[in-house]
């Protein structure tokens, strides 16, 4: 049934009659037969009603236009379609209910009057593309359909146009959307304000544009407020793929780039029925990315929520993790610590120094200790310390009243019998050290002992404060950056 075919907001109800061939025409002419085909990819399982918003003046697509397509001779159309995706059917009534459309609302996707790509900004629920078993980075938004306002949670995807935007714009596009949705610490940026970024140091012209160099990315997230760090995979290929999982585990994405093609990394899948993360026995402590699988992202030339595995597959990115040859990772600005840094750091501290577990942990010395690392903020890390209980109340008590820093590194310890749902203990860093100072922790916690540098946390020199602890247990995993599928 097609409630409304000719209005300003036709209701696309799918059945025995009615197909997305249907709704191709519907949405035209800016929905195209490419574009549908991608939606249907991805959407045609759990999507039984699709709202077509007709004149739909998308802001993106607008920033673009006034820049750009305006001065065509041929010039498209300046407004777009925003379809709507709903898990059910509903009638006009039902779908101005936001209860009721709230209940089954996938998400929507903004088509674009642009050749070859019209699938512009979109934002989906990652269970409306059956995403699962994973861990992702998502941010939420709110949709206004003719006054019925719904929320939205998911990674930003988008669409290059070949013109205004190409794969490096697409991915910076989708990384900073996702940061301004999620902090509004950080500004709203726009696909031609972000290509307009590099005009001081471009080769050649801007617009069309002709895709753009790792640096020239980097420099661009400079420009708006991040700290971006470069890596290479032929500095330290051995590590490369671990570091990518400890920034992603931190909540931030990464834009992983090959050698003609950047994509946008946001999320991971491990496998933990096997606790064989390390193949050498020599290794004294194993890593939770040693779990990890595949990285979730989205590439502007596929559909939104894709796996980047070793070996290409049905659902997976067309491209190998292993072709992977660069990225960035969009530090905040307050962030000079790292991950090499830190990883270097606590594992020396753990494994080496006056306050290693070898000493003052029998319960975590009596297994191969698995380390989980991740930066958070202190904010949200005390947040959450009431319902994780810390494994002792003396540990939760001191964590509320300890003076933490804006943002810290964290490295948490537990066992294979426990992991990945609980831990034993945790060290806490501080993020704004540098990778030379060994006395830059502020807490270290096992079962049976915490220290605090009370020195550091009151901005003095080191003071260490030490507690013996009695009966301490496992307790939850600290849950903030990633959202679990």
């Amino acid at each position: 049934m097609i409630d409304q075919e000719n209005g300003l907001l036709p209701i696309v109800t799918f059945d025995e009659n009615i197909t997305w061939s249907n709704l191709l025409r519907v949405a035209a002419p800016h929905l195209d037969q490419r574009g549908l085909e991608r939606l249907k990819i991805c959407l045609q399982a759990t999507t039984k009603c699709v709202a077509v918003e007709r004149h739909y003046i998308d802001k993106d697509y607008r920033d673009t236009f006034a820049n750009f397509h305006a001065k065509k001779f041929s010039t498209p159309d300046a407004r777009c379609v925003r379809l709507h995706f709903f898990s059910s059917p509903l009638t006009r009534d039902q779908l101005h209910n936001a209860a009721t459309a709230q209940g089954c609302y996938l998400g929507y996707s903004v088509i674009r009057p642009t050749r070859p790509n019209c699938v512009g900004r979109t934002l989906l629920e990652p269970n409306a593309v059956g995403l699962a078993n994973c861990h992702i980075c998502l941010c939420t938004e709110e949709v206004s359909i003719q006054g019925t306002v719904l929320e939205v949670p998911g990674f930003p995807f988008i669409s290059q146009d070949a013109e205004v935007t190409v794969c490096a714009q697409s991915a910076l596009w989708m990384l900073t959307r996702y940061f301004s949705n999620r902090y509004h610490v950080y500004p709203e940026m726009y696909p031609f304000r972000l290509t307009a970024l590099t005009k001081d140091y471009s080769i050649g012209r801007l617009v069309p544009a002709a895709g753009l160099y790792v640096w020239q990315m980097a420099e661009a997230l400079r420009q708006v407020g991040y700290a971006p760090v470069i890596y290479d995979c032929h500095d330290d290929k051995n590590n490369f793929k671990h570091i990518m999982y400890t920034y992603i585990e931190s909540g931030i994405p990464i834009l992983a780039a090959f050698n003609n093609h950047v994509v946008v990394l946001f999320g991971h899948r491990s496998d933990f029925s096997s606790h064989a993360a390390s193949a050498d026995p020599q290794q004294k402590i194993l890593f939770s990315s040693g779990f990890n699988r595949e990285f979730i992202g989205n590439d502007d030339n596929e559909f939104p929520y894709q796996a980047l595995v070793d070996t290409v597959r049905t659902g997976s990115m067309n491209r190998p993790l292993s072709d992977v040859e660069r990225f960035i990772a969009a530090l905040p600005e307050r962030v000079f610590l790292r991950a090499e840094g830190f990883e270097a750091l606590v594992t020396n501290l753990l494994l080496e120094s006056e306050v290693g577990f070898r000493k003052f942990s029998p319960t975590i010395a009596r297994a191969k200790p698995i380390l989980r690392m991740f930066l958070a903020t202190g904010r949200s890390f005390k947040k959450r310390i009431a319902n994780r209980g810390m494994g002792h109340r003396l540990v939760a008590e001191a964590y509320r009243n300890l003076p933490l820093p804006h943002f810290i590194w964290i490295c948490e310890i537990s066992h294979p019998e426990f992991y990945p749902a609980k831990i034993l203990g945790e060290v806490i860093w501080d993020a704004t050290r540098n990778a030379y100072e060994r006395d830059g922790w502020i807490a270290v916690h096992y079962p049976e002992f915490l220290a605090l540098d009370a020195g550091a946390a009151l901005n003095k020199p080191q003071n260490l404060v030490k507690f013996p602890l009695v009966a301490g247990v496992e307790y939850p995993i600290f849950e903030n950056n990633l959202r679990r599928l």
